[in-house]
């Protein structure tokens, strides 16, 4: 799933990856997350933010630098970003995801 950041730019923001135990090491999280990436890309989006494990999600490309010099209440290792194909600022306005997330802090 992904939901729209707030951001200076057209960001989304990737919900972690989950797949039942008995379906896991098929594919699966591979294939969702890399479609969802290709219709953020044809839809126009710049960036997509995931917060999560860097050893899973950097197969897909993102990383924690691109993300790091971003403003956000979830800053750190775990919080990565990937272009969609545009230059991202490395310094700059908060990025934060939707407000309906704020309660989860």
């Amino acid at each position: 799933m992904f939901s729209r950041m707030v951001a200076p730019f057209r960001a989304l923001g990737l919900a972690p990856l989950s797949v039942a135990p008995q379906f896991q090491r098929k594919g699966i999280g591979r294939s969702l997350a890399e479609e969802g990436l290709s219709q953020a890309r044809k839809r126009g989006w710049e960036a997509v933010f995931v917060l999560g494990d860097p050893t899973y999600y950097e197969r897909f490309g993102f990383r924690a630098d691109l993300a790091g010099g971003l403003p956000s209440p979830y800053a750190g290792p775990h919080f990565m970003a990937l272009s969609l194909g545009t230059t991202l600022p490395t310094r700059g306005d908060k990025i934060d995801y939707a407000p309906a997330f704020a309660n989860l802090r």
